[in-house]
């Protein structure tokens, strides 16, 4: 599969679209940008439901929701600094025609500096690092997105969303760790109590993992791969789950993926 359109515009711009073909047919052209990408929402109905940087490379996951159909208006933009970000995030919130916008999935890098995909009233969000986030616990907020850049974790914390409505999120569980081994045994523990990971980012200057865990109602099952062949392979073999996060562990290289059998997603696409 691959990401392609044909048009009179010249490529990149005309590329960010689903065809189905076999990405070799049709390989990517050089000077593929982050927006470029995102933009292929534009005439559809998915949403970027998760989204990260690694080496340089976006990974996304786009889906449609039946939660919030017709979609509301949603933004998509890169920001290169942390201050830029936080202008954007002050400008969302403003009020306009009785809408605001809210941060929806984020991604941080290092060079690339800050992907954000916002939708119109999703909830009640901000933007805030891990020491504040144990008190908007208290407050009802869920931890909705999350991401590192430099040594800093940034969480995006939102109040009323569809997603998060009476799940539990145990605000202890939002830990940071320098090894996954030794993360893996109380994840698992998580997972067979009915948790699932639904944000996981690493910061390479502190050499820390921060994952969140939260209990949903739906099937849930994730697994690491070694390369991303078997990792689409395994995704095919389950048609009835569907991808709902994945990360690249850049030290192990390891690609882990995370489905669940969400009602509301009909379709989802890896890019």
């Amino acid at each position: 599969m691959t990401l392609f359109m044909t048009g009179k515009k010249p490529r990149p711009r005309t590329e960010p679209m689903y065809s189905g073909g076999n990405i070799d047919d049709f390989p990517l052209s050089n000077g593929i940008e982050y927006i470029h990408f995102i933009a292929s929402v534009q005439n559809s109905e998915n949403f970027v439901i998760n989204q990260s940087f690694h080496d340089g490379h976006f990974s996304g996951i786009f889906a449609p929701s039946k939660r919030y159909s017709p979609r509301p208006a949603v933004s998509w933009t890169r920001r290169h600094n942390y201050h830029s970000f936080l202008e954007l995030v002050k400008e969302n919130w403003k009020v306009k025609n009785g809408k605001s916008k809210h941060i929806f999935s984020l991604a941080c890098d290092e060079n690339l500096g800050f992907g954000v995909f916002s939708m119109e009233n999703y909830g009640i969000a901000l933007v805030t690092i891990t020491t504040d986030a144990q008190n908007k616990f208290r407050e009802g907020f869920h931890i909705t997105a999350c991401a590192a850049r430099g040594s800093t974790f940034y969480v995006v914390m939102t109040k009323g969303t569809e997603e998060y409505k009476w799940q539990a999120q145990e605000r202890f569980f939002n830990f940071t760790t320098s090894t996954w081994d030794r993360a893996k045994g109380e994840i698992m523990e998580k997972y067979r109590e009915g948790k699932v990971i639904t944000g996981i980012c690493y910061s390479t200057r502190l050499r820390q993992y921060f994952v969140v865990m939260t209990t949903i109602p739906e099937r849930k099952t994730w697994k690491w791969f070694d390369g991303i062949e078997a990792a689409r392979k395994w995704m095919d073999s389950l048609w009835e789950y569907h991808p709902t996060v994945t990360f690249k562990d850049p030290i192990d290289r390891k690609t882990i993926v995370v489905m669940t059998t969400d009602e509301n997603i009909s379709s989802a696409r890896c890019t």
